[in-house]
């Protein structure tokens, strides 16, 4: 993309008014040379999966610093087919799916409307990237560090010629960098990666780096508690908890709850 802007589309699966959103706004705007188009759905549709609909409302809205958005009425994947249907919008280089408030590791990619997002845009063949923020309760989230990882990540993955923004960590990038030139892609010229931002259980420590890791194979901690109904009907209540899942060695799931930054690649 010499001497030419790098278009960006950026979406995100917890609607338009996420502070996830504008952490990855504020993540991209650290690149030099970028423009940044967002479209967000009207409202969170957080382990959607890959749903797209067959018509698509969409609105115009200003919000905050990231000027004027497009919102529409439905999912993450259907803002993606936005971004590139649209008449008279130029083709994005790149999307950029987050940053959401989860994570999405190993087989969560299969219900992440994260994940269906960037997958939809290297359908398209346009490379993506999901990137994910791990919740550790009852820490309270930090997005400012969100963003400035983020920023380090997605420079190297969007940039990978450029000098490393001022703002962002050298180390950071430098190992993101090391990470997906040690990856074979295997689709062709739009990977479609998922990235995941550790959270320490003091919540001050830094990442302990970033780890290229294959998705986790294991099923999340599921567990249900049963309630009979006064009307005769019957109820699973999810009380399975995340952290709990299992966590084999080498994995996604390992790396990041060690407190590594992750980098993996998504099949399509």
């Amino acid at each position: 993309m010499a001497g030419s802007r790098v278009r960006i589309l950026l979406t995100n699966d917890d609607g338009f008014d996420a502070p996830g959103l504008a952490a990855g706004w504020r993540a991209l705007s650290a690149l030099a040379g970028v423009q940044i188009d967002v479209i967000a759905p009207i409202a969170g549709h957080s382990g959607g999966g890959h749903v797209f609909s067959d018509n698509l409302r969409i609105s115009r809205r200003r919000v905050g610093p990231m000027g004027e958005i497009l919102v529409v009425e439905g999912t993450p994947v259907d803002c993606v087919c936005a971004g590139v249907h649209l008449p008279g919008r130029p083709r994005p280089d790149w999307v950029v799916a987050g940053i959401n408030r989860g994570s999405n590791l190993g087989v969560d990619i299969y219900t992440s409307g994260t994940v269906a997002a960037a997958r939809q845009a290297a359908i398209f063949g346009i490379p993506a990237v999901a990137v994910s923020q791990l919740v550790r309760k009852p820490l309270p989230d930090n997005w400012d560090e969100s963003t400035r990882q983020a920023a380090a990540v997605l420079a190297a993955m969007i940039q990978p010629t450029a000098p490393p923004p001022p703002a962002v960590s050298p180390s950071i990038h430098a190992e993101t960098l090391r990470a997906i030139l040690g990856a074979t892609t295997g689709q062709g010229p739009a990977p479609c990666w998922n990235v995941n931002l550790p959270r320490p259980p003091d919540g001050l420590a830094p990442p302990l780096g970033v780890r290229l890791a294959p998705l986790s194979r294991d099923p999340i901690h599921l567990q249900y508690e049963y309630c009979p109904n006064p009307d005769g009907t019957e109820t699973l209540r999810y009380v399975g908890s995340y952290a709990e899942r299992p966590s084999a060695p080498g994995s996604d799931v390992e790396a990041a709850f060690s407190g590594f930054i992750t980098v993996t690649l998504v099949p399509l």
